[in-house]
């Protein structure tokens, strides 16, 4: 590796420094069969659970440099699943996810902050339907060697993204405010 410096020392002490850099705030690779993102609410008094079956995300996050971590999460809505035939027929319409225009729903952070220990927030903004909202995501994450645990919430208005606004857009029949529950192991590299 050269870095164009005439002192070799230099060069060595600046390899050191960008090699343990580059250890400490890499990125995370997330292992899809131990990962999940739930969502949650009700549909005429009754609950109902479902997650998304398919989505990637790209994670460079280190808890002693906030500023330099980030993170972006997409979403294929079509495998939204509840195991529930009529609202899995549902979820990919024109007045839900509307997938023929947006097939996508994408996350991404603009800032971390550490709120307690091992717990932080990340505002970011979630784009679903072509509609940007700011977001809050509320976040525990542990880390042991080349391995981590990330846990965490947020609760999304769904008529904030025009979701079931021509049917429900009152919430009489399905919830407005959907909780979303995150669960991600990551390795690094």
């Amino acid at each position: 590796m050269q870095f164009g410096f005439r002192n070799g020392g230099m060069a060595a002490i600046l390899s050191l420094l960008l090699f343990n850099s580059a250890a400490i705030a890499g990125p995370w690779t997330v292992v899809p069969a131990e990962s999940t993102i739930a969502f949650s609410g009700e549909h005429a008094g009754n609950k109902f659970k479902g997650r998304f079956e398919k989505w990637d995300a790209v994670i460079s996050f280190d808890p002693a440099d906030l500023a330099g971590s980030k993170a972006v999460v997409t979403v294929a809505l079509a495998s939204a699943k509840t195991g529930d035939a009529t609202y899995d027929k549902t979820l990919p319409t024109v007045d839900w996810f509307d997938i023929s225009k947006s097939p996508s729903g994408v996350f991404e952070t603009t800032a971390f902050r550490a709120s307690g220990s091992d717990t932080f927030e990340a505002d970011g903004t979630l784009s679903i339907r072509g509609v940007k909202v700011p977001v809050i995501f509320t976040f525990q994450f542990k880390a042991t060697g080349d391995t981590a645990k990330l846990t965490g919430k947020t609760a999304l208005k769904r008529t904030a993204f025009g979701i079931g606004k021509g049917s429900d857009a009152d919430g009489t029949w399905v919830s407005l405010d959907i909780p979303v529950e995150v669960t991600v192991t990551l390795k690094k590299g």
